[in-house]
Formats: C-alpha cells, structure tokens, sequence
C-alpha cells in the first residue's frame, strides 16, 4: 500500500525565511510526493502567514504564541496523510527529503519515525552562526541509524503512531525546546523504532549570537533535558553519552585549573596538559571545522565547545536541582 505524506509548518515571525524555504516543499506537492502542506501560524508579528497565502497555502491558526510543538499538533490533527513530515521554517529541505523519509520508514519494521541533518553548508554568517549549526551537523553525522530520540526539525513520524503517543506534549514546552525528544521517548515507549537517516539533509537558515546559544543550550536544551532523564524518560543519545559527560568534566577541570593558576602559576602547567587532551578528544570534530572554516575557525570552534561544555554541566546541575525540588513537593502533597 502507497503511503501519503503531509508536511507540517509551524511558523512564528520566519518572513525572512520562506522565500528559500517554501519552494522545496511547493515541488514535493507538485510532484506528487506529498499531499499537502499545512502551514500552522503561532502567533506571528510578520508577514509570514500573508507570504504563504499568496503561494496558494491554506494558513491554520495555533490560538495564539503557544509553541511549535503545539503548533504542529494543530496540524497533525487536520493532516489527511499516513506520514506526517514536520519542518521547520528556518529549514530549506533537499529535494529527495520526502521520498527518503517514506523510504525510510518502509525498509525498518516497526519504524514509526526517521529524522535527518542539517547539512554542512549553513547560510548565516558569524563564527557563532557557523560553530553551532556545524555542531548539530557533526553530532546528528555520528549518530547510528537505530536511534533513541527524534527530531522534528526535518523528522517524520506515521500519524497513527503520533497520535496514539498524544503529540508533541505542548503544555509543557512552550517555546522551542526538547518537545521532539520527549515525543521520541514516548514513541519509543510504545514500541516504535526511530530511525536517523544521516542522507535526509537540510540547510539550517538561522542566525546564532553568543545569547542565543547559550540560553537555548542551557535553557531550552540542557535542563529540560536533564530533568527527563532522571525523571526516567529519556535516554542518553547523541550528545550526552558518557563519553560527551566525560568532555565536559574535562572542560570544568580546564578552567579551574586555570583559575587556579593565577594563584599557583604552577597549576599553569596542568591547564596546558588538559587543554591538549580536550583538544585530543574532540580531535575529529576540530579537524572537521579546520576543514569547514580553516585554522581560525578551528580555534574559535575549539573555545567555543569549551563554553559548550561548560553550560551543559551548568544545564545538569540546575536541572538536578529542579528535579530533587519537584520531588520534595510533590512528596509534602
């Protein structure tokens, strides 16, 4: 049996965006690879939902700035295909994502999902733009194709597993967060298999100051995520696997010993030791970004994942607490 595919658009402010990120998915409809787009408006300031109506777009309302993830709910539920393809609006799609996606969930029994890449080819500028979307390219490349979390943005899932899981749960995340990785738990959960297709690729469009990294990989990544975790409902998968907790005590013990040097010069040689072995053990990931930007993108990639590191311990440490101090209440109920 044919399976058919809608792809679902959440979009909040993304005017800038669509004109690159609409026609790959105008194409797929006009070659018969999907059925229908559903654009989803989240409450938008811009022109965006105007843009997409004069492509021809039927534009769906969330009922105001409730996230993506209840955004793509909305959707889902008005969706008539058996696969849903969600992405984002800040993604330009490779042609062959559609027919991959649908591939992909037909060659793995029991596959309920399949997500992709960013690929290697950001578009913004800036050292922090390249070093962060460069960084989700790197860490979605070294994953393995049975994979234990999703993401939705360029990920499918079959809509009878998504909606038997209840969807993106969007009380609980609504803002950008790990919506999609929660889901991936309960799909998972249910006895689904999530596949990552390393080929499905995309370019990422966004631009990325030192702000916004750090409040999305400390807020919006590291804490949630680290509150399921111990909650007992994620896992650990791609860039918070031992050897990444390792990376990062290695980080921590770089600064201090750093800090410490200006007390005990001598300590100045133990800074120099670990600094060699952080970068020995991202040895792979450097010698991609020498590659990608040169010797000076290297270098500001190699400080950067420094910093990286250091909020994603920052991120455990505050997600740790919130967890103990949700416990302690719900258990003086």
């Amino acid at each position: 049996m044919t399976r058919t595919l809608s792809i679902v658009l959440p979009l909040f402010d993304a005017a800038l965006f669509l004109p690159r990120v609409l026609p790959p998915l105008l194409a797929a409809v006009e070659r018969g690879e999907a059925l229908e787009i559903l654009v989803v408006d989240d409450g938008s300031t811009d022109d965006g939902p105007e843009i997409c109506r004069r492509q021809g777009l039927a534009v769906l309302a969330s009922g105001g700035r409730l996230g993506p993830g209840a955004a793509r709910n909305v959707g889902a539920r008005a969706a008539r295909g058996d696969v849903l393809l969600f992405v984002d609006s800040d993604v330009v799609l490779r042609p062959d994502v559609p027919r991959r996606a649908l591939e992909a969930l037909a060659r793995r029994a029991g596959s309920v999902a399949v997500f992709g890449s960013y690929d290697d080819r950001p578009r913004a500028r800036g050292v922090v733009s390249r070093y962060v979307n460069l960084r989700h390219h790197w860490v979605h490349q070294q994953g393995t194709e049975d994979a234990v979390t999703f993401w939705a943005g360029c990920g499918a899932v079959e809509r009878g597993a998504f909606l038997a899981a209840g969807g993106f749960d969007g009380a609980r995340y609504r803002r950008p967060s790990i919506e999609d990785i929660e889901l991936g738990a309960r799909l998972l959960a249910n006895g689904g298999r999530i596949v990552l297709d390393k080929g499905m690729l995309c370019t990422h469009l966004k631009r990325w100051t030192f702000r916004s990294m750090l409040v999305t990989d400390l807020l919006r990544r590291a804490v949630p995520w680290t509150r399921l975790i111990l909650e007992g409902r994620g896992e650990l998968a791609l860039n918070v696997t031992r050897a990444e907790q390792g990376k990062a005590l290695l980080a921590v013990g770089l600064s201090l010993a750093l800090i410490g040097g200006l007390v005990l010069p001598r300590l100045l040689g133990a800074a120099g030791v670990l600094f060699l072995c952080a970068v020995l053990a991202n040895r792979r990931f450097f010698a991609f970004l020498w590659r990608q930007e040169g010797p000076l993108g290297a270098l500001a990639g190699v400080l950067l994942h420094q910093v990286y590191y250091h909020v994603g311990m920052l991120g455990y440490l505050l997600g740790f607490l919130a967890h103990v101090s949700r416990r302690r209440a719900a258990d003086q109920r």
